[in-house]
């Protein structure tokens, strides 16, 4: 599997997930790694922390659908509680 690529609005929110996990966990990610930014999604996903809740949300909301669909399907995360999953461009 290749390399996923977050456009512009996605980085945007994955830095600002990443400073809030880091100021309520004392933990960093480093975003210029990939393993990095995914295991910064998969713990954001998985927290019941609700700061960190909302700001996983502000960036999922914002990713393609079939950049969510490739996450779903490489278990980096799973569908949120009461999150709907967008349509892809060509699905019915």
């Amino acid at each position: 599997m290749g390399q996923i690529v977050f456009d512009q609005s996605g980085i945007f929110h994955l830095q600002k997930l990443e400073t809030q996990f880091r100021k309520r966990h004392k933990k960093r990610f480093r975003l210029s790694d990939e393993n990095g930014r995914l295991d910064l999604i998969r713990q954001s996903s998985e927290s019941s922390d609700q700061i960190i809740q909302k700001y996983f949300r502000n960036f999922y909301h914002e990713l393609d659908p079939a950049l969510i669909r490739e996450l779903l399907e490489r278990g980096i995360v799973t569908t949120p509680k009461g999150f709907k999953m967008p349509q892809a461009q060509g699905d019915a």
